[in-house]
Parts: C-alpha cells; structure tokens; sequence
C-alpha cells in the first residue's frame, strides 16, 4: 500500500502552527518530493455563524482559513489540493461549523477527542479513564448524527491523557468500538489513520503509549467495513511527508487502495 495522500495538514492559518514556512509555496513542492499526489490543507476552523466558540478558536473563522487560497503558487508541482478544514466538536450537538460553510468546502473533519481542551471540549469533572472512555464513545456517535463530517481526525486518541491511552481505549469493548465503526462504514464517513497513533514512528513507545493500541483500533474499523484516509496532523514544514510513515502499518492491516476514502484517490 503506497501513501500517496495527506488529508490533514496545517499552515500558518492555524493558530497553533508556528511554522512560518507552513504555506502552500513551501508545502507542495515538499510534498511532491516526498510522493505525494494529493494534499488536504484542514486548518483549525469554527464558523462565526455558530454561536459558542472559544476565545482560542473565535479568531479562526472561516474567512481566516480560506486565506490559504490566496497564497497558492500558480504551480502546485502536481500535487493535486484540497480545501478543507479541522472543525471542533463539543458535545450536546455543538458543532464549529454550519451546514452552508461545510459546503464551501471540500472536506470537513471532525475531532472528537480534543479533551486537551477542558472545559470547553471534555467537561472538566470527566478526568478518569473509565469516564474518558466511555465520553469517546459518545461522542464518536454523536458527531456520525450531525451528517457534516467527511472523516473523523485523530479517533478514539485522547489528546490531554498520553500516559493513559493504552488503558483508555483498552476500556473500550471491541463490541462498542465495532458498532462505533458500523456506523461510521453505514455513512461512509472516514476514519483518519494518523501518525499521532503510532508513537512507535516518533522515538520510541512511552509508558502507557503503544503502537498495538491503535493497531487493535484499527483492524475493528478495517472490519467494520470503514473508509480511511491518512494524516500527518503536520503544524511544521518538516513534518510533510511524515505520512509516507504510514505505510507498514496500512501494510499489516490489509488496508488496500479501495479501503481509501475515494476523495483521497488519485484522480
């Protein structure tokens, strides 16, 4: 299986992008070199017209990202671009994003495990793994409800708990991830396979961090019948092409060219 795409990329239009080489003119000839046919630019985004940001995220409207298109080189090396954005999904059906904006782009991932960001996204009383776990779960299901989401970012990682993810998604039956999955397959919303899984490609596994986690993970969905694509969740110029990284482990889930979301194939 030969990664040829990165739906999930960052440039200095997400504000935790620090990177000022991070802009199309720099990424694409980047990519290219790197194999790439296909790139997704998925700043962080959350709609003015949705009431209910936060003060990091009110800034990062809609307006503020398409400005990337401004900034595209007359000459994109071959690499084919998509626009698309990293929305934010807070529970109760709060969404950063509107059905009329979702159609203005070309693709809208959702993350549903941003618990980094407490009280905003993960409720600040939800700090155990077993409540974390079960808050995943929920949410998962909640955002295939919304019908806004092309793929889901980073599923079922729970950013803000690295030392415990093995033992938070271990908490999650094989039977609730299958049906999570199921429903995910049913609306051919993608599951993203990102580089954040494998800590393995990063130095090294930390205590509580594997690379079999997110292997387990993945073989349910793979099983479920889900689309996928892959993801570098980049914030630097350096990491465009990390992605490529990937490929043993689509290589040991049997993921093929058809499991790819078909947005992501080659065109």
């Amino acid at each position: 299986m030969i990664v040829d795409h990165d739906l999930h990329v960052h440039t200095i239009f997400s504000d935790c992008c620090c990177d000022a080489d991070s802009i199309p003119e720099h990424i694409l000839p980047r990519a290219a070199e790197a194999g790439l046919r296909t790139i997704g630019f998925a700043d962080h985004m959350w709609d003015s017209s949705v009431p209910g940001a936060s003060a990091w995220y009110r800034p990062q409207n809609f307006d503020h990202i398409r400005r990337v298109r401004r900034l595209m080189p007359p000459d994109t090396a071959g690499v084919r671009v998509l626009f698309g954005c990293e929305t934010e999904y807070c529970g109760d059906g709060k969404v950063g994003i509107s059905p009329e904006v979702a159609e203005e782009l070309d693709f809208v991932l959702i993350p549903v495990s941003h618990f980094h960001m407490s009280g905003f996204v993960r409720p600040r009383a939800i700090d155990q793994p077993a409540d974390v776990a079960a808050l995943l779960v929920a949410r998962f299901n909640e955002v295939m409800g919304l019908g806004l989401a092309t793929g889901i970012a980073h599923p079922f990682l729970p950013l803000g708990f690295k030392q415990a993810t093995d033992e938070i998604v271990a908490l999650i039956p094989d039977g609730q991830l299958t049906d999570c999955f199921g429903r995910a397959a049913e609306r051919r919303v993608s599951i993203e396979i990102t580089t954040s899984f494998f800590p393995g490609l990063n130095g090294g596994e930390p205590p509580g961090f594997h690379d079999e986690t997110f292997l387990r993970l993945l073989t349910l969905a793979r099983g479920a019948g889900c689309l996928f694509h892959f993801a570098s969740d980049t914030h630097t110029l350096e990491g465009v092409g990390t992605v490529r990284k990937l490929e043993p482990y689509a290589q040991a889930l049997g993921i093929t060219p058809d499991h790819v979301l078909p947005l992501a194939r080659p065109h």
